[in-house]
């Protein structure tokens, strides 16, 4: 008897494929305003090796636009991935 069916392996992925995406630029799009400041504190520190590198006004506006596309992203790629085989 398999512990694990192929098919349901393949299933998990594509789940996950669709799933994380949404996760992210959930997070990214509803975090705090502190923990913005935070992660664009650390992501300037590694790129620029400043604190303040970016403005927060433009990387307010980068974290809309990563999140939006994360989010279409996600569901585009459930709806081909997960649902659409079960449709044909």
């Amino acid at each position: 008897m398999e512990l694990i069916n192929l098919e349901f392996a393949v299933l998990l992925i594509k789940l996950s494929i669709s799933v994380l995406p949404l996760v992210a630029s959930s997070y990214l799009l509803l975090a705090s305003e502190e923990t913005k400041r935070d992660l664009r504190s650390f992501i300037c520190r590694a790129l620029f090796n400043v604190s303040n590198g970016i403005p927060m006004n433009n990387f307010r506006r980068i974290l809309n636009w990563v999140g939006g596309l994360g989010v279409a992203f996600g569901i585009l790629a459930g709806w081909l991935l997960v649902f659409k085989p079960f449709l044909a």
